[in-house]
């Protein structure tokens, strides 16, 4: 009896130490997964949002002319409404960046309001056509990606180089700097990949200066 009651016992303990085994290993390849999920996805993220940032770069030093910035209270708007029939990937309460090209068309860059939020481009060729397709910039991406925020705003020389503009008549703060507005915008956007994994891009393009 004493020699079977402890052959059980080996058993019991010998089958514990296995199962605590499993679940460690068990734990640790879930670990690995999820970790290695959440560097992919920062990868992801930070690719998706840097050739943004390249992309937005690019369209501005080529800019024919000077960006806008409009919402919806610009009395004139050039990129709004940004298709006759309002849909999902039309709907923005952001600034729109407006950039101009030739024989009058214009790029429209903003960030919808849809579920999840993601940053597109529309290009409208003239003022009586539809802004089309509504390009998202995120498409391609090895990671679900959304837009938590977006800014942007002309820019002047002076605020380029993270100076303010004050007095009358209005002077930088940085000597030798120009108050005026001139071509060029300053873009500011956040790029999420969920919970805890999202990073902030921004650019300053004044004229041909980065």
């Amino acid at each position: 009896m004493c020699q079977r009651g402890s052959g059980v016992l080996e058993v019991l303990v010998a089958a514990a130490i296995a199962v605590g085994v499993a679940l460690g290993l068990t734990t640790f390849f879930l670990m690995t997964l999820r970790v290695g999920k959440d560097v992919d996805a920062q990868a992801a993220l930070q690719r998706q949002g840097g050739a943004i940032a390249d992309e937005l770069g690019r369209q501005l030093r080529l800019v024919d002319g000077t960006p806008q910035v409009e919402d919806r209270a610009t009395a004139t708007p050039v990129c709004l409404p940004l298709t006759a029939t309002p849909s999902a990937a039309s709907t923005t309460n952001d600034p729109v960046l407006v950039i101009p090209g030739a024989a009058g068309a214009v790029t429209c860059y903003y960030r919808d309001t849809s579920t999840p939020p993601q940053l597109r481009r529309c290009t409208r060729p003239t003022p009586a056509a539809d802004c089309a397709p509504a390009a998202d910039l995120f498409s391609g991406s090895l990671a679900p990606l959304s837009a938590t925020a977006w800014t942007v705003s002309v820019v002047t020389p002076c605020g380029a180089l993270d100076g303010t503009c004050q007095g009358t008549p209005t002077v930088c703060t940085i000597a030798g700097e120009s108050c005026g507005v001139v071509p060029g915008a300053n873009i500011v956007f956040t790029v999420s990949a969920g919970a805890n994994l999202s990073e902030t891009f921004g650019l300053a393009i004044v004229a041909n200066r980065h």
